[in-house]
């Protein structure tokens, strides 16, 4: 008798607690512990959620840049698998004080995986910019009739996997790679066929839930509301996104007693050199290039730069390393080189002889950055090309003891000249 009375309480229970959440589900406003003044994912009225068989959460990819800009993203793919579970078995309470017991969610849940490309530009900023996708979770494949099952809150685990961060230059988050899902079931209506779905609430852990107003940070456990896998303040401290950092080169280029060549474009190679980390393939954004046409951080890139013309390559990959050749195609032509603004600036001469293969006589080189892991500057580096001019006094100084000569032989002659005039006269 004693069972039979039990079994008919819990079910009384069950039933009160699924009444109360049709007039208010609770979750807590986005970032807050549980205290059932907030509302239902999604959706801010419980009624207008119903026979909604689709979820739509978010995940986050911070980008910097020390500039507020765009940039093309990295390659990077998440997956993720929704199974339900229930063990060990959690406890929700209603802000009404109604409790219940999670039950493991029915099979048939789908969730979609998230992509970003190489081919596709992104927000960036120095202080980082959140990019979100969205991860889409449908239940329209399931049923909530089965034995034990019906009316009641039911509790589903979402994890997330990728295994291709660190080649792409994406550092690893401090989001936790699950996140749970009660999913809330009520009787069929009048003209409904089946259980159905009213409400969503998104967990960033697996914790009993207290959605009383007189709940506490300790009795809800720190079961902290998430719209996804996006970054939060919870009461264990803030949460970071995966990241992407990325920086900036710009070369400015100018001449300097030559007017002659200022609408001459000079060849300029800049070599980028991954970090043995970075594997993957990586596109920048080039200043010359069409606005929606990615450059392939190839090994080199040749372009040319006339004075007065800048050229800048956006969104490297920290830990990129950039080496700036200049070379002189000028014929008969010489050159002082100096540089401002690079990591190790030189100060030297870039001529033009002729000899095409001796190439310490015709470039310039620059290291514009060291290896970086945080998106800390930009790099606007100025190659100034002074013509060297044949001095005047150079020229006359070449030739002074050649005058020298011809006087000493001209005051030789005019003496002797004399001298024999003298004697023929005496």
């Amino acid at each position: 008798m004693k069972r039979i009375l039990r079994k008919v309480a819990s079910i009384f229970i069950a039933t009160a607690m699924v009444a109360a959440m049709g007039v208010s589900a609770f979750a807590a406003d986005e970032n807050e512990n549980i205290n059932g003044n907030g509302t239902v994912i999604g959706n801010n009225d419980p009624a207008a959620a119903a026979l909604k068989k689709t979820l739509v959460i978010e995940k986050e990819l911070t980008v910097y840049n020390p500039e507020t800009t765009k940039v093309y993203a990295p390659n990077i793919t998440y997956t993720y698998a929704i199974e339900g579970i229930d063990d060990p078995q959690k406890v929700v309470t209603d802000k009404d004080g109604v409790s219940a017991t999670t039950k493991k969610g029915p099979s048939g849940a789908t969730i979609t995986d998230v992509s970003w490309a190489n081919t596709e530009k992104v927000d960036a900023s120095k202080t980082g910019t959140a990019n979100t996708k969205d991860i889409t979770i449908d239940f329209s494949n399931v049923t909530f009739s089965g034995t034990g099952e019906g009316a009641g809150v039911y509790r589903y685990k979402i994890t997330e996997t990728s295994t291709d961060k660190a080649a792409n230059g994406i550092k690893e988050g401090t989001i936790a790679n699950e996140r749970y899902l009660d999913v809330y079931v009520r009787d069929p209506r009048s003209g409904e066929n089946g259980y159905q779905i009213y409400g969503y609430v998104l967990f960033e852990n697996n914790n009993n839930i207290d959605g009383r107003d007189s709940a506490t940070t300790d009795t809800v456990a720190q079961a902290v509301k998430t719209e996804g896998f996006v970054a939060t303040t919870s009461p264990s401290g803030n949460l970071t996104a995966d990241s992407y950092y990325t920086y900036n080169v710009s070369v400015t280029k100018t001449l300097v007693n030559d007017s002659a060549n200022e609408t001459h474009a000079f060849p300029f190679d800049f070599a980028f050199t991954k970090d043995a980390s970075l594997t993957g393939n990586f596109n920048l954004i080039a200043s010359y290039a069409a606005a929606d046409t990615p450059t392939e951080m190839g090994a080199t890139i040749s372009t040319t730069i006339a004075h007065g013309a800048t050229v800048k390559y956006t969104g490297i990959p920290c830990g990129t390393e950039v080496e700036i050749v200049e070379t002189n195609d000028i014929p008969t032509s010489a050159y002082k080189v100096t540089t401002t603004g690079a990591d190790d600036n030189i100060s030297g001469k870039l001529v033009n002889n002729g000899e095409t293969t001796d190439k310490d006589n015709t470039t310039v080189k620059v290291k514009s950055t060291t290896v970086l892991t945080e998106a800390e500057k930009n790099f606007d580096i100025t190659f100034t090309n002074t013509l060297e001019l044949i001095s005047p006094t150079g020229v006359a100084m070449a030739i002074l003891p050649f005058v020298i000569l011809l006087g000493f032989g001209i005051g030789f002659m005019v003496l002797g000249t004399t001298k024999r005039k003298e004697e023929y006269e005496v």
